[in-house]
């Protein structure tokens, strides 16, 4: 097997825990095995427990998919670990259900439901369906784009020729963005 151009930094995912670091990278690339894997080092040595860790993904299938891939991989551990270590991993199997692991708008409601008047909302708001929020984003950039289409800048005016009759104005404009990078890179946030 050859070696991944950026396993140096793979390496200190799992190894510089008092680093935090934010990892960027194409779907498929090894984000959530890196997210899971220090997960568990941080448990099996002590570094942490799961009610002190934050796992923040895209989607809530994803969210699922991290869970179930932590659950399995604290197993594995387990079943392999010295006493004090098998320890740590039968009680984060025992809390695993209360663990942060989810989408970061999921992350960002608990916060605010926690502190309501802090942050001058309404206690009882919900976050928003992802359907409801994509129709919600489809409705503001409408609005906007009609009001731009007044006197349109050049980037608009870009959009308007490449635009086919079928596609939504939004969409000509995130579909440049819907392509994954050629190249993964891991930089920056994975937090202790």
């Amino acid at each position: 097997m050859t070696d991944l151009a950026d396993n140096a930094v793979r390496r200190r995912i799992f190894s510089e825990f008092g680093t935090s670091f934010f990892v960027e990278a194409a779907a498929g690339t090894g984000k959530t095995s890196a997210l899971v894997d220090r997960i568990v080092a941080l448990v099996r040595t002590g570094g942490s427990t799961l009610d002190r860790v934050v796992a923040v993904t895209f989607t809530e299938k994803a969210a699922g998919e991290m869970k179930l891939r932590l659950r399995s991989e604290i197993e594995e551990a387990r079943a392999r670990a010295a006493p004090e270590e098998r320890d740590r991993l039968e009680r984060a199997l025992e809390h695993l259900e209360l663990a942060r692991i989810g989408t970061i708008h999921a992350f960002c409601g608990d916060l605010l439901h926690e502190r309501p008047v802090e942050a001058a909302i309404d206690p009882l708001f919900e976050v928003a369906s992802e359907e409801t929020a994509e129709a919600l984003a489809d409705e503001a950039f409408e609005a906007w784009f009609q009001r731009t289409l007044a006197d349109p800048p050049e980037g608009v005016r870009r959009i308007l020729r490449r635009r086919s009759g079928m596609q939504s104005p939004r969409g000509a404009t995130t579909q440049r963005y819907a392509e994954p990078p050629r190249t993964p890179r891991f930089s920056g946030a994975l937090a202790p």
